[in-house]
């Protein structure tokens, strides 16, 4: 860029750049919407979450796929939109003046995550990241203010791995992203413009960029560079075209890929539009999901009305969380960029799906244990739909596999124990809300049997799985169940009262078909199957059921799936008994943190059990919408409130996801600044008196502004393995550090430093060297992250398990005299060299004062304890901190977008009681009041539109 150009950008900017930071992008709470109608999208957002309570980084979609956000200020990665996909790493970091920018704090909407950094300098990057809508772009706007007294340069590496999945390659839980055989390569196309091929197909990526940069490319990608003046502003739109070159084959002339740069720079021209239509896109689209005859949907869902703030957000959160898992582009006019058979009789795909999950895992999959708990939402948006994926279902035959690959229509996976359950409640619920009682009576191709016939037989097909002399049916091993509960395994209490349920739920079916001799057998079997299931039920334990093992062993696992499916299949055969301790089993043992829960129990034999989905650390996301139903269908329709109130916290966090963890949050954390992060010689030190220390080394962090990614950043001081002290730096991006080997013990105070002099790194204990290693090197600073004591902040299950006292960190080396006369000092000393001082003083309150900066700091898990003689007040800090509930981590092998919106499911059915039955609307315990003055419009049935009062009398419908 020339210097007239850039300082023409940097003026242009600094309006438009002010005026970013200055302006929240979204409304604040839920939007008053108008009566019958639905909140407007931009009300629906997360709050604004610092990076270290984002266990799961948030992801944004447009309908044909999703993209997920890096710990970077402007990183990507997960770009998953069929048939076009990345290798899952990291792209489109953001750095200043070569320092890569980590985000402090985002933001989530359905159609854009906004995402800020503070520089130590002061130099503040605010990013929004958007896909257009259903287009394969990926819309970037970074916001830039200096206020420092000289020049920045802003880059951007432009460095994506983005395939085409082959031809006939399986979308499973797994996606076919590409591996070390592709090779990608960069082209510079113009002054302002590149291009990236793919050696592995015929995948290419386009980059635009607005202003021109001045712009390099490597092997494998390019850097883009802007200078920002003194004291400016800056704003800079980036644009990332993904398609296929114009011969369908890899890449051989650049010209060849013309076409998708053509669109790239014609988006980079019209960004605003394009930024704008993605916002209005999305808006439009949920509109449509409420509104009767939309032109989308085949059919809408009801609106809910009351000033009930919490139940509003409960129920339209997670109808948005269905939305963000819709697809569009699976269907018969995308087959041949899809690279599907086109001849007679190939799979066509479908003009709608909602996928399991994105953007890591599950993209384009239908898993029908997921499914089903959003059936009624799905029944009453997408009637038509449904009726055709569970008919593919049926001539699929779901004992073949687990979930249906939307792109070629074939079945994923083994058999899965839920199979015959989810299929059944799926068509049940779009017979039942959709009034299509005739598709009961369709003949499913190529096997002979109608719709009502196949329900029979997944109501029945659990007495193929009974043991020679046993009564129940046995669903295998640990795989099979809950993948994670090695005891959870054989005759299990859920899935056998499921096969009492659906016997019960055919045998209405025959009968109002008119075939009595069926319905009659169908009863007769579900009654003798439920007082074998009740025999389950664990007396001694109160509350909790038991497995049966084939060798007639019975174990007890204290589960919460147990409770939802037993407790809500059975619950008319329990005993006002059985139903009190089942319900205190949920409230003394799997209620955790302020707004969520656990699915298994600390007190059970497994615990703990760390994925979260069905462990110890937080919960798959249906199950606590199933736990609130399950309450209702006991009659507690005021603990069935409250915890659905309860339950509405966790919004803030985003969309319902695949599961959500309770995450430990501890320590103090300190804000970065430029001081924090010094470049050629450090010293961290407190003291210190250990309770108990973790398993490794570096499990227990004392002083610690570490962070990893990209590249090694930060520093930390901490202790483990029977009091090991590790103090650990980051030195030109990689980690490095000293360690002793003679151990510190518990319960007692002892003083530790770590120091870095340019030469080496040494660690002291109580004033005395006990571990040196020779290093040279800058220190890599890690820009944006708060020095914490007592935890860490990128990875906050590394706990300090004890008291800290007088933290610190100097901008030098101290000498070992010094460093002894600190440990020696009867009262703390001062230095002129101290970037950071806690001395934990005050004795009371959530608060601390740090001393350089005279700044307020919040405590988080740790109480006040006395110090060592001489130094007043400590910080006690637990293994056993407070908890936070937030959407769980990708390394529990969890989605951010997830087919989770049950909550909808069961405000529908529970809340407003409404269950018709395919025939006529009706209401579930009309006379009960729900405690809730609400109104829930737009239910429609037969052409017949009803609307559902809730008041102190009970429920109505008109």
């Amino acid at each position: 860029m020339s210097d007239i150009d850039r300082r023409s950008f940097v003026t242009w900017s600094a309006v438009v750049g002010a005026a970013a930071f200055a302006t929240p992008l979204f409304g604040e709470g839920l939007a008053a919407a108008a009566s019958g109608r639905a909140p407007a999208l931009d009300s629906l957002t997360s709050d604004w979450l610092p990076q270290r309570e984002l266990a799961h980084l948030p992801a944004v979609s447009n309908f044909w796929g999703a993209v997920g956000v890096a710990g970077n200020v402007l990183a990507i990665r997960n770009f998953t939109l069929a048939p076009y996909l990345d290798g899952g790493g990291d792209s489109c970091a953001l750095s200043v003046d070569g320092v890569p920018i980590t985000t402090s704090e985002s933001r989530w909407s359905a159609y854009e995550v906004t995402r800020k950094a503070t520089t130590g300098s002061g130099v503040r990057i605010q990013t929004a990241t958007r896909l257009a809508f259903e287009r394969n772009e990926l819309l970037l706007r970074v916001t830039v203010s200096n206020p420092t007294a000289a020049q920045i340069t802003v880059s951007v590496k432009a460095n994506p791995r983005i395939a085409k999945a082959p031809t006939g390659a399986a979308w499973a839980w797994d996606s076919p992203r590409p591996g070390g055989d592709h090779t990608f390569t960069a082209y510079k196309t113009s002054s302002s413009s590149l291009l990236i091929s793919d050696s592995g197909s015929s995948a290419v990526t386009a980059f635009a960029f607005a202003p021109a940069p001045m712009l390099s490319t490597a092997s494998a990608g390019g850097t883009a560079q802007w200078s920002v003046a003194a004291g400016g502003s800056a704003t800079i739109t980036i644009v990332m075209n993904v398609g296929q070159t114009s011969t369908g084959a890899p890449l051989k002339d650049v010209h060849d890929g013309n076409g998708v740069v053509d669109a790239c720079n014609a988006t980079v021209g019209a960004f605003q539009a394009a930024f704008n239509a993605a916002a209005k896109g999305w808006e439009k689209r949920w509109q449509d999901a409420f509104t009767p005859e939309n032109g989308h949907y085949s059919g809408s869902l009801p609106t809910l009305d009351t000033d009930d703030k919490a139940i509003a957000r409960l129920y339209y959160m997670g109808i948005l969380s269905v939305l963000a898992c819709e697809r569009t582009n699976l269907s018969s006019a995308f087959s041949r960029v899809l690279g599907r058979p086109t001849g007679s009789g190939a799979f066509r795909g479908f003009d709608r799906i909602y996928v399991t999950g994105a953007p890591e895992w599950a993209n384009n999959v239908h898993y029908f244990w997921d499914t089903c708990y959003v059936s009624v939402i799905l029944a009453l948006l997408d009637p038509q739909m449904v009726r055709a994926w569970t008919t593919h279902w049926l001539a699929k035959d779901i004992h073949k596999g687990y979930a249906v690959d939307c792109v070629s229509g074939d079945l994923v996976g083994p058999w899965y124990s839920a199979n015959d359950f989810s299929v059944f409640l799926t068509i049940l619920s779009y017979v039942d809300y959709s009034g299509d009682v005739s598709f009961l009576d369709t003949t499913v191709s190529g096997t002979g049997k109608t719709v009502r016939e196949h329900m029979k037989s997944m109501a029945t097909a659990w007495q193929s799985l009974v043991p020679q002399g046993q009564s129940l049916a046995d669903y295998g091993e640990n795989n099979n169940l809950l993948e994670v509960l090695p005891k959870y395994v054989h005759q299990v209490a859920s899935f056998n009262a499921a096969n009492v349920w659906m016997m019960q739920q055919a045998a209405q079916l025959f009968t109002r078909a008119g075939d009595s001799a069926t319905a009659n057998d169908l009863t007769k079997r579900a009654d003798a199957l439920l007082s074998e299931v009740l025999k389950l039920y664990d007396s001694a334990n109160k509350g909790v059921w038991n497995c049966r093992h084939n060798d007639g062993t019975t174990v007890a696992v204290r589960t919460v799936v147990d409770f939802v499916t037993a407790g809500n299949m059975l619950a008319p055969a329990l005993t006002n008994e059985q139903k009190t301790e089942m319900k205190n089993f949920v409230t003394t043992e799997l209620l955790a943190g302020e707004d969520w829960m656990r699915a298994l129990s600390l007190s059970d034999s497994q615990s703990p059990v760390s994925r979260t989905d069905h462990g110890s650390a937080g919960s798959y996301d249906t199950w606590p919408s199933l736990t609130a139903q399950t309450f209702a269908r006991f009659g507690d329709y005021p603990g069935f409130l409250s915890l659905l109130r309860r339950f509405s916290g966790v919004t803030r966090q985003g969309p319902f996801s695949q599961s959500h963890q309770l995450l430990q949050i501890a320590g103090v954390s300190v804000t970065d600044r430029a001081a924090l992060n010094p470049a050629k010689a450090i010293t961290v030190s407190a003291w210190i008196n250990p309770k108990s220390w973790p398993t490794e080394y570096w499990q227990g962090s004392i002083i610690a502004k570490d962070s990893w990614g990209a590249q090694d950043v930060g520093y930390v001081l901490r202790g483990g393995a029977d009091g090991q002290i590790n103090f650990l730096i980051a030195l030109d991006g990689r980690f490095i550090g000293a360690r002793t080997t003679s151990t510190l013990p518990t319960s007692e105070w002892h003083h530790v430093a770590g120091v870095y002099d340019g030469n080496q790194i040494q660690v002291f204990i109580d004033g005395t060297l006990k571990a040196t290693q020779s290093a040279t090197g800058t220190l890599t600073p890690s820009t944006g992250t708060p020095v914490m004591a007592g935890d860490c902040p990128a990875d906050p299950s590394r706990l300090f398990n004890g008291s800290i006292d007088e933290a610190r960190v100097y901008a030098r080396a101290l000498s070992a005299a010094e460093i002894n006369a600190e440990y020696s000092a009867t009262t703390p000393a001062t230095d002129d060299s101290l970037v950071l001082r806690l001395p934990f003083d005050e004795g009371n309150g959530t608060t601390t004062t740090e001393s350089i900066t005279r700044e307020t700091e919040k405590i988080n898990g740790a109480t006040w304890t006395a110090g060592r003689t001489g130094f007043g007040h400590a910080l006690t800090f637990s293994n056993m901190p407070d908890y936070k509930t937030v959407i769980a981590s990708p390394a529990s092998l969890q989605c951010f977008n997830a087919l989770a919106g049950g909550f909808s499911d069961v405000i529908i059915s529970d809340l407003f009681g409404y269950t018709p039955d395919g025939t006529t609307a009706k209401l579930r315990d009309a006379k009960i009041s729900r405690g809730l003055t609400a109104t829930l419009s737009g239910v429609f049935l037969h052409g017949k539109h009803y609307r559902i009062t809730s008041g102190p009398n009970g429920l109505s419908m008109t």
